[in-house]
């Protein structure tokens, strides 16, 4: 992957819309954590805007949150 795709791979939902997708699904914080290797609190703050995950990290949790919007549906 180009850094450009990645770039691209790690752009995130709005921070509302990053909860509203993981409420919609009946996941909880911890789950969401547990799946991509970091604490409740820091998926939390992903939540809420005040955190940015890392390009990495970025790209692991779109590609989950796009998972989990797919199986709420």
């Amino acid at each position: 992957m180009t850094l450009a795709e990645q770039v691209r791979a790690a752009q995130l939902p709005p921070p509302a819309a990053r909860r509203r997708i993981r409420s919609d699904a009946r996941v909880s914080l911890a789950e969401v954590a547990a799946e991509l290797n970091v604490s409740a609190v820091t998926v939390q703050r992903w939540e809420r805007g005040i955190f940015e995950p890392r390009r990495e990290k970025a790209i692991a949790y779109r590609n989950l949150l796009e998972a989990l919007q797919q199986a709420a549906r």
